[in-house]
């Protein structure tokens, strides 16, 4: 016949075969790497908080800020040093009207659960009034003659955080120099006390 059919027109000799199965095998190597990659998931990293302190010179803008970290768990231990800094950018720009501010946001600490109301009552106390916290209710008595120098040395402390809240950070020199009377006042009838006490024992 003319056209007689070939037996295997492109037969698969010994190294076809290899070629071939090679091909295969690369061909789901692939499909088995890009499957992978598709199914993997992606991680976001978690980024720590920022508890850093407030920048600028407007103590508004400070506090915001603070408030703003300060809701976050991992910065709370900072409350002390973040108080330290808003009294010190206050202190930039005296202002009256400054301890309204302190004020609500100490109200604020005390509602958040950062302070009990007690302790934001002592704090804003101890910086922007005239009465001395330090002082024990009865220091006018022969047994507080024993701590005397406790005393003194605690009221001569809080009168330097009057100077920087009332003085510095509010301006009302009022108010400083009545705290600083009564601190003059106070030590005088201690020690006029305790000089009675040792005379009477």
């Amino acid at each position: 016949m003319l056209f007689t059919k070939r037996k295997n027109s492109f037969p698969l000799t010994h190294w076809g075969k290899q070629s071939f199965f090679a091909l295969i095998m690369v061909a789901l190597a692939a499909g088995l790497v890009l499957g992978g990659c598709a199914k993997r998931p992606v991680y976001h990293p978690v980024l720590a908080p920022t508890c850093g302190m407030p920048e600028g010179v407007m103590l508004d803008e400070a506090i915001a800020q603070v408030r703003e970290n300060l809701a976050n768990e991992a910065c709370q231990p900072r409350f002390d040093a973040y108080f330290m800094k808003l009294l010190e950018i206050a202190s930039g720009d005296p202002d009256p009207e400054h301890k309204r501010r302190f004020s609500d946001f100490l109200v604020w600490a005390n509602e958040a659960g950062l302070l009990t109301k007690s302790q934001a009552k002592e704090k804003y106390n101890r910086y922007f009034n005239a009465t001395f916290m330090s002082l024990p209710d009865e220091y006018n008595v022969c047994s507080s003659c024993a701590g005397k120098a406790d005393i003194l040395r605690a009221m001569e402390v809080e009168l330097s955080q009057k100077e920087t809240g009332l003085l510095k950070a509010c301006a009302d020199k009022k108010t400083f120099y009545r705290a600083y009377d009564q601190f003059s006042a106070l030590k005088l009838v201690l020690e006029a006390t305790c000089l009675a006490c040792d005379r009477g024992a």
